[in-house]
């Protein structure tokens, strides 16, 4: 189902969420009571050309209002992690003096620290592509520029290692994703082939070696091509959800990296959702702590700057999808990134 940007079409499916009118967007929100609840998700996204804004989904299913964090222009990469409670924000965006890394702070207590260090580039690097995750309460930040994947950790006193090479596919790379196991502190690097087609999992250890890849193809049928993935650790499994496009028409598909190393095929969620709303553009999943059954949460946006929600339980069972903006507030949406806590 393809719909012009019109929100009454999924209110009544809202994921668990209660109803609010909300006003327009103000500068971000400061302190709700349960702003660093282990339940509550924190979604970023770019509304329109210049701006970023923000907004929780609370633990009992209800909705922040989107607040406006700053106007940057030419955000590329947007990516955010979640430590103690704490939402860190990554960008690459366009000033005065060229192309520069950004990193925000969300503190528990609603306020902002927009100036928060990022780890130097070399001279006249740019950034293609951002992922981040945390291991043992640790950043690791991945960049992609062409076909060059590096990472860097923040480490316990704030200071950022030297970027480090990540294994990369002999084929390029075009999009990346990170997830993060706290069982034994490992870093998944998940990456998708320039030609969309093959998603492959490099694992790199306690003691700082890469695994080799495990690779899967993310075109089920042959044809679809995956523009960009997502990743999240969800319990002890990888799972993974792309936006790929089958002839001309756009979708979200999903798969799961099992902790023995086998893949899911990519499957099209709208046959559980059971209906995708708009044209997905971009795509972003989550852990959900959810007592001993962890879930995944995953918002996308379409081409038109709709967003969707949609929740995939400990089962398997996907919930219907919700109009974020029915809850949180209208924006014109585009990348985005969701942030639950990774444990």
């Amino acid at each position: 189902m393809h719909s012009k940007k019109i929100h009454a079409a999924a209110t009544a499916a809202l994921v668990g969420t209660a109803a609010l009118a909300l006003a327009g967007l103000a500068q971000a929100a400061p302190a709700q009571t349960n702003a660093a609840d282990p339940y509550d998700v924190q979604v970023v996204t770019t509304d329109g050309n210049s701006s970023l804004v923000h907004t929780i989904r609370h633990g009992n299913g209800s909705w922040q209002s989107f607040g406006r964090i700053g106007d940057y222009e030419g955000v590329t990469g947007l990516t955010s992690t979640l430590v103690n409670g704490e939402e860190n924000i990554f960008f690459q965006h366009t000033t005065a003096k060229g192309k520069l890394l950004a990193h925000l702070v969300r503190h528990a207590d609603g306020t902002w620290n927009n100036d928060a260090s990022t780890p130097a580039l070399p001279g006249g690097t740019t950034v293609d592509d951002l992922a981040v995750t945390t291991v043992s309460n640790q950043i690791n930040l991945v960049r992609r520029s062409g076909n060059d994947v590096e990472l860097s950790v923040q480490g316990v006193d704030g200071n950022w290692s030297a970027w480090s090479a990540v294994p990369t596919e002999s084929e390029g790379v075009r999009s990346i994703a990170v997830a993060a196991s706290q069982e034994n502190n490992q870093l998944n690097v998940v990456e998708l082939t320039a030609d969309g087609k093959t998603v492959a999992d490099y694992r790199r250890l306690a003691d700082g070696t890469w695994t080799p890849h495990i690779v899967t193809q993310s075109n089920p049928n042959g044809i679809a091509v995956a523009t960009e993935i997502s990743a999240a650790m969800v319990g002890n499994d990888v799972q993974v959800a792309a936006i790929e496009i089958d002839r001309s028409f756009a979708g979200v598909y999903h798969t799961i990296l099992h902790t023995g190393g086998t893949w899911d095929p990519f499957r099209d969620i709208a046959g559980a959702v059971p209906a995708v709303y708009g044209s997905p553009a971009h795509v972003a999943i989550t852990n959900y702590p959810n007592g001993y059954a962890s879930s995944a949460q995953l918002v996308y946006t379409t081409s038109d700057g709709s967003m969707y929600h949609t929740i995939r339980d400990y089962y398997g069972k996907w919930a219907p999808l919700g109009n974020v903006e029915n809850a949180a507030g209208n924006v014109i949406a585009g990348q985005v990134s969701i942030a639950g806590q990774n444990f």
